[in-house]
């Protein structure tokens, strides 16, 4: 079934990753940032423990884990922790999704950095083009609420950490079922954020069908199979084409945005969708080069 299912992992993966926007905006309508941390990844931890432990995978020794735990920190608490912390602060859930269209870019930027390159002139100029462009909706739908924009600049920051997340995930040769290491990684990343919620904000949580509705989607479509169908691409494949998925994202996260959160854009916000989605198609072809 998985074999017949592959050539639809990037639609799959696409409607995963888009919903997961709003669905987080929704759900931290009823509580906080670190608090949905702690929610999503503890939740993502025990729906994998009954499947890691009736298959009976092999559990990593300390250096592959001690490997796992550095990509999530950038790929679970680095990304999601800046998008529901930005999101808090006032920024759209259809500004954070449009700043997954700049992945593909900082992926090349983070593999050539990494590589001791200097990335060529276009790529800066495709990221350039589609930071104006964000730049531009930012003006436009921030209405002089410093919040929004301080929200936003965090959703530039947790794209940057996805993308080095994947660069890293794709250089590293593990050998660990992509289970397991998925399950390692929300285990590590559930023993940052409880704390870090208990601490910084209390146990915060009112209890509606809306919620609970937001957080399963989180859990199970977003935190298992939205990452698991993105680790089984980047393995199987370019790690350049998977990002270049990262195209669709904006038109489909600002669609679902819409319908579950509410948020209508505004027509003044179009001149800037086109620039970033124009920066997205240029990325797209540099991308397709490498």
């Amino acid at each position: 079934m998985l074999a017949a299912l592959k050539p639809f992992y990037p639609v799959l993966f696409l409607l995963v990753w888009s919903a997961g926007y709003a669905m987080g905006k929704l759900a931290l309508v009823y509580t906080e940032p670190f608090n949905l941390l702690a929610f999503r990844f503890f939740g993502a931890f025990l729906v994998l423990t009954p499947l890691v432990l009736l298959w009976r995978l092999p559990i990593p020794n300390f250096r592959q884990s001690y490997a796992l735990m550095g990509t999530g920190l950038f790929l679970h608490i680095g990304h999601f922790g800046s998008i529901y912390l930005g999101m808090k602060l006032g920024a759209s859930a259809s500004i954070m999704a449009l700043f997954a269209a700049s992945q593909p870019v900082l992926v090349i930027i983070s593999s050539a950095l990494l590589a001791k390159r200097v990335p060529a002139w276009n790529v800066w100029a495709s990221l350039s083009l589609g930071l104006l462009g964000a730049a531009l909706i930012i003006g436009v739908d921030m209405d002089g609420d410093e919040g929004y924009l301080l929200g936003a600049i965090l959703g530039f920051t947790a794209v940057v950490g996805l993308s080095i997340g994947q660069v890293i995930e794709k250089q590293r040769k593990l050998g660990v079922h992509p289970i397991v290491a998925t399950w390692v990684q929300y285990a590590f990343a559930s023993a940052i954020s409880i704390p870090f919620a208990l601490f910084f904000e209390g146990f915060v949580m009112e209890s509606s069908l809306p919620f609970w509705g937001a957080i399963s989607f989180l859990v199970i479509g977003n935190s298992i199979v939205g990452i698991l169908l993105m680790f089984a691409m980047v393995r199987q494949g370019s790690i350049a084409k998977v990002a270049s998925i990262m195209f669709m994202v904006p038109a489909v996260g600002a669609l679902i945005a819409w319908l579950v959160a509410d948020e209508v854009p505004q027509l003044m916000m179009i001149p800037g969708f086109l620039l970033a989605m124009l920066g997205a198609l240029w990325t797209n072809k540099i991308a397709s080069r490498n």
